[in-house]
């Protein structure tokens, strides 16, 4: 097994940071990460609200020549999980993702493709995202996508344990 560092301090990007200066983390926290080997860039970010983009290379492509639609699913999931973390509730601590659903409606085989993705319900214990992903080439949607984030919280009494560990 191996470690994998958090290159995201989550304190500081649900803090309401500037939307510039949360982009720049997001799109530095993924190199070396699925996210930074697809090329994902973030070009906005906010509470409730990402979008993002990718220029199609042979990588994203299935061996049959076509789009791979894990690229898209990446690239949605990869948004809303961005979002997700912009946007977590007061004691949140991070997400796991509960549930993912993608509509295939169309393809794209060269240019970019781009993704935007809003929070349509932001609960204390779920969040659910639904993300738009288009061919920047013809402008048209190739995929619809949907997901619902489990919000994660410290066990309870994790700061009074922690607070009695540094007294003893």
């Amino acid at each position: 097994m191996f470690e994998v560092p958090d290159r995201l301090d989550l304190r500081e990007v649900s803090a309401g940071s500037p939307a510039s200066r949360l982009v720049d983390r997001i799109n530095a926290s993924q190199a070396g990460a699925l996210p930074g080997l697809l090329g994902f860039r973030w070009i906005e970010a906010e509470r409730g609200h990402i979008r993002g983009r990718f220029d199609i290379a042979a990588k994203h492509f299935s061996p049959h020549g076509l789009l791979h639609g894990a690229s898209i699913v990446a690239l949605a999931d990869t948004a809303c999980g961005f979002g997700c973390l912009a946007s977590l509730p007061d004691g949140a601590v991070g997400f796991a993702t509960g549930e993912l659903k993608t509509n295939f409606i169309g393809a794209a085989r060269e240019g970019g493709v781009s993704c935007e993705a809003r929070l349509v319900h932001a609960g204390r214990t779920t969040q659910v995202w639904d993300a738009e992903i288009r061919s920047e080439a013809t402008g048209k949607t190739i995929a619809l996508f949907r997901c619902t984030q489990m919000l994660l919280y410290p066990p309870a009494g994790a700061s009074d344990r922690a607070a009695q560990g540094e007294r003893s």
